[in-house]
């Protein structure tokens, strides 16, 4: 096989990192749209800290999916973070649908977009720190 042909490290690196950041937010998807969800998520924790961490991930991922194969710009950086809170938004408007027996909740959007900032900054903090490993 052409060595052309074989991914380098550098893209198999970014298909996986694009691989797990696509699993957890399909997950992300299917868990806050499955009406009630049974013994998934746990009953003693807030739903807002639940939401925090989760988008707080997805931030963190999605940072990661961009710098696994270039340096991450403050635009990027902004932009992910507006990516993450309208995702949230969406989230939020699509648990209104009746069938789905959830509900919308702006304080819910807040930690989402709380996590997502919180997410991209420590992104960008392990991004620049990978990337200084990597390159020095």
């Amino acid at each position: 096989m052409p060595t052309e042909s074989r991914p380098g490290p550098t893209r198999l690196r970014v298909l996986l990192m694009r691989l797990v950041t696509a699993v957890y937010w399909v997950a992300m998807c299917l868990g806050t749209h499955l009406p009630n969800p049974p013994d998934v998520v746990p009953t003693n924790v807030s739903d807002t800290w639940l939401h925090l961490g989760a988008y707080f991930g997805l931030a963190v991922l999605l940072i990661g999916s961009l710098a696994a194969g270039r340096r991450v710009t403050r635009r990027d950086a902004v932009r992910v973070w507006l990516v993450t809170i309208c995702y949230g938004a969406l989230d939020e408007l699509t648990q209104m649908i009746p069938v789905l027996h959830r509900s919308a909740e702006w304080k819910d959007l807040g930690a989402d977009a709380a996590g997502a900032a919180v997410g991209v900054l420590l992104g960008l903090v392990l991004a620049s720190w990978i990337r200084a490993g990597r390159d020095g």
